[in-house]
């Protein structure tokens, strides 16, 4: 793939060369650019900037994932069967609840999208194009083929193009190639989407647009890899299965015994709509696309772009976190560290220093960083050497106080290093092992032409500015014990040096990409386990040692920001990109922290964390329903006595104890610390069975006490049963609910929780004696002695399942 890339680019250049003899431009002020009536005609033709994006979910997708499902399936036949056999009011309450749920989602996942859509607004690029003789700002999106593109210092290049103009450009195609080095360009050369222009000005004219775009090519490329779901997506996934194949099982169970029975179609209708709405956990992947629908939004309050709805979430599931270094670790700025005179004091250095600055009429990022400590002076210039990356030195010649002077600056290799004393040397080698960079400083008395009296002035230190939060990041994720790895393009050395700058604590060596490319599989991968930096890393090799690391079982998270990581953004379980790095890798990632904010990371993996936590709670709460529904289908199986809950039974006992309960819990934020993410349902399921077990037993003991041994009403047994249910239930909400009523708990969501759980007992109170509520829900009032017998069967359970947790989290720290 990268190599049809490189071929396709190859191509390009030479037609550009070809296009440039042919055809010589005037130069961009005399250029009119494209007529508006040819504008139009490309943009009829289609050859027009546009390519489609990564975005949030569309509306349709969102109404679809929340209305046709399979369980909303089932339950519209239940509701549909109930209707058949004149069960209005089960078939009304049932419909009006599962409408109730599906607003639910559908209005959290569009409170999302609006604000991720507003968010995405942010990062649409204003260019400046020449049209009709005139300059005119237009969006990146709307260059058409040919169109006559201004570049000026910081412009990112929106399109492949070919430069225009005859002045010197210097370009930084570190996105590209993950080298740091500047790169010249002249009219006729190419100049690629996603480098940017570091000096220099210019026309470039756009020959490749939108989706041809060599840029575009290779992200449309990354696009093909299939989205994979997060490890509590496939658990969800896999327990839904699980519950779905149970379902069926039970169901044609009761099929057989009503017709062995020859129970009459109402009844076994009755009976089937019940189990299929006890079992049925519609309610579960809901209220967890709630929790990642929160998760985007919290994110977006950041300033951070989710495009991925279960990317927060996965965030919490790191074990091992690569990063780019150019432009991710770095600003791909630099900063000046210090200034070290050879022979000259620090002033005298300092006052040369001055001169060249105010000499130099093409900045960089070299000039700039010196410039920040030192003010130029200004002299008469009387020549000028532009840095050239071929020979890697600039310098001015000037004329001041009635001398005139020749003063150098330039990469030490490429000015005498060998002139420097074993002192100098011995300091430039610290330097660099540092990971600064160092530019020698030196004057001639000679013409520019010339230089064979140089004289070494001194160093110039300069440092690659770490991005803001970088070390507190990286601290986060160190004591989380995920592994931290550094993927460049950039020189080993460098990466190494800019890694311990950036504070990441030694672990691992580090490797090139030469020396990857030339081993075995096995090695391969052995080498990917052991490094720790690895430079001179073509893209290939970046998704490789992705691909290698998931292989052997972690979940990999990958942050760049250049062209050069778009494969390995792809590939990684979580993909995270900079906003001020390349559209392409933008639009492949998951998240895009727009504020290039590398404290909004670890932020997000505590987010990450309270999405888990939530969704193992809300497992806990379907689970226990679960667990008890089906003991009371082999209770009424082994007893021959009807099913003890009639369908409006079970929907309310949804409300009170799981479908509000689940729902605010999903919007409170509490802190939580980093969950573990082995052997997710576990945890849930262990719980659901003990809180399912004796919420089964106590509520079944009364109901059979009341129908059988007291030979009350079937209708009072089931009320008396619903409320020990009801209130074990709020017991369990109790039990999972310690972190949002403990003290690190803000006012609000104790307030929150505490409501739930008052409001709650009371709802049933009205449910059993407000004549209005309890004809609907088909209830009856019981009388005092009946609450005596509920309440103490009730706290019997609620001891009983005190101690069964307790013992339970013995047996787990205690291994037996």
């Amino acid at each position: 793939m990268l190599i049809t890339c490189i071929r396709e680019l190859a191509a390009q250049i030479f037609v550009f060369k070809n296009w440039a003899k042919a055809n010589p431009m005037l130069s961009p002020p005399e250029a009119a650019g494209l007529t508006q009536s040819e504008v139009t005609e490309r943009q009829q033709q289609g050859q027009v900037n546009l390519v489609e994006k990564f975005t949030t979910r569309t509306a349709p997708g969102i109404l679809r994932n929340n209305i046709v499902t399979v369980f909303n399936g089932i339950l519209t036949a239940s509701v549909v069967a109930l209707l058949t056999v004149g069960a209005n009011s089960d078939a009304v309450f049932l419909s009006m609840v599962t409408l109730a749920n599906m607003l639910v989602g559908v209005i959290s996942e569009f409170r999302a999208k609006w604000a991720l859509d507003r968010l995405a607004l942010l990062q649409r690029h204003v260019v400046t194009v020449r049209r009709d003789g005139h300059d005119q700002e237009i969006l990146s999106d709307e260059v058409v083929k040919d169109d006559l593109v201004r570049l000026t210092p910081g412009d990112q290049v929106v399109a492949d193009g070919m430069l225009a103009s005859s002045a010197l450009v210097v370009m930084d195609e570190s996105l590209l190639t993950g080298e740091a080095a500047a790169v010249e360009k002249r009219a006729g050369d190419a100049v690629l989407s996603g480098s940017y222009c570091v000096s220099g000005a210019g026309y470039y004219v756009a020959t490749r647009v939108g989706a041809a775009s060599s840029v575009n090519t290779l992200t449309a490329q990354a696009k093909a890899y299939k989205i994979q779901l997060t490890p509590t997506q496939k658990s969800i996934n896999t327990l839904i299965k699980t519950l779905t194949a149970i379902l069926i099982l039970f169901v044609a169970l009761l099929l057989m015994a009503a017709y062995i029975k020859s129970l009459p179609v109402k009844e076994t209708i009755l009976s089937l709509v019940t189990v299929i709405k006890a079992l049925v956990p519609e309610g579960l992947v809901l209220i967890s696309t709630l929790a990642f629908a929160m998760g985007a939004l919290r994110a977006a309050r950041r300033h951070v772009l989710v495009q991925k709805l279960g990317a927060v979430e996965s965030l919490g599931h790191l074990t091992v976190l690569c990063l780019d270094k150019t432009g991710t670790l770095g600003t791909n700025r630099l900063q000046f560290e210090v200034l070290v005179p050879f022979a000259l004091s620090h002033d005298e250095l300092a006052r040369y220093l001055e001169l060249f600055l105010g000499a130099v009429s093409v900045q960089n990022q070299t000039t700039e960083a010196i410039a920040s400590a030192f003010p130029s002076l200004a002299s008469s210039v009387i020549d000028e050497l532009p840095f050239s990356t071929e020979h890697k030195t600039s310098a001015v010649r000037v004329e001041f106080n009635g001398e005139e002077v020749s003063l150098w600056l330039g990469a030490p290799e490429a000015m005498a290093e060998d002139r420097l004393t074993a002192a100098q040397a011995a300091q430039l080698t610290d330097f660099r092992q540092r990971g600064l960079r160092v530019m020698l400083f030196a004057r001639s008395a000679q013409v520019l032409s010339q230089r064979d009296d140089l004289l070494l002035l001194g160093f110039v230190v300069l440092r690659d500015e770490l991005r803001q939060d970088v070390d507190s990041a990286i601290r986060f994720y160190e004591t989380r014990d995920v592994t931290l790895k550094i993927l460049s393009g950039d020189n080993p050395d460098t990466v190494s040096a800019v890694a311990r700058q950036a504070g990441i604590t030694l672990h691992g060596s580090t490797i090139s990409g030469p020396e990857l490319a030339a081993l075995a599989p096995d090695a391969f991968a052995k080498a990917v386990h052991e490094g720790q930096f690895f430079g001179r890393l073509i893209p290939q090799q970046k998704q490789q040692i992705v691909k290698c690391l998931q292989e052997s079982g972690d979940f990999v998270g990958m942050v760049g920001d250049g062209v050069n990581d778009v494969l390995a953004l792809k590939q990684a379980d979580i993909g995270v990109a900079m906003n001020s790095g390349a559209a392409a890798a933008r639009d492949v990632s998951d998240i895009v922290l727009l504020k290039d904010s590398f404290a909004h990371l670890p932020a997000l993996s505590q987010e990450g964390d309270r999405i888990i936590h939530s969704i193992k709670r809300i497992m806990q709460l379907f689970l226990t329903k679960n667990v008890y529904s089906l003991l009371f289908v082999g209770f009424v199986g082994f007893v021959g006595l009807r099913f003890p809950l009639s369908p409006r039974d079970i929907t309310w006992i949804d409300v009170l104890t799981i479908g509000i309960p689940a729902t605010v819990l999903t919007l409170l934020a509490p802190a939580v610390g980093k969950q573990s993410t082995q052997n997710f349902l576990r945890e849930p399921l262990k719980f659901a069975l003990l809180a399912g077990l004796c919420t089964a037993f106590f509520s079944l003991l009364v109901y059979a006490n009341f129908f059988l041994f007291q030979d009350r009403a079937e209708q009072y047994s089931r009320t008396a049963g619903v409320s020990v249910i009801v209130l074990m239930g709020l017991y369990v909400l109790f039990r999972l609910t310690s972190d949002e009523r403990g003290p690190t708990a803000s006012a609000a969501q104790r307030l929150a929780v505490w409501g739930l759980l008052i409001s709650a007992p009371l709802l049933h109170g009205a449910a059993v004696y407000w004549p209005p509520l309890r004809d609907v829900l088909g209830m009856v009032s019981l009388d005092a002695d009946s609450w005596i017998t509920i309440l103490a069967a009730s706290g019997l359970g609620m001891v009983a399942l005190h101690y069964l947790l307790q013992d339970a989290i013995r047996k787990r720290f205690l291994g037996m």
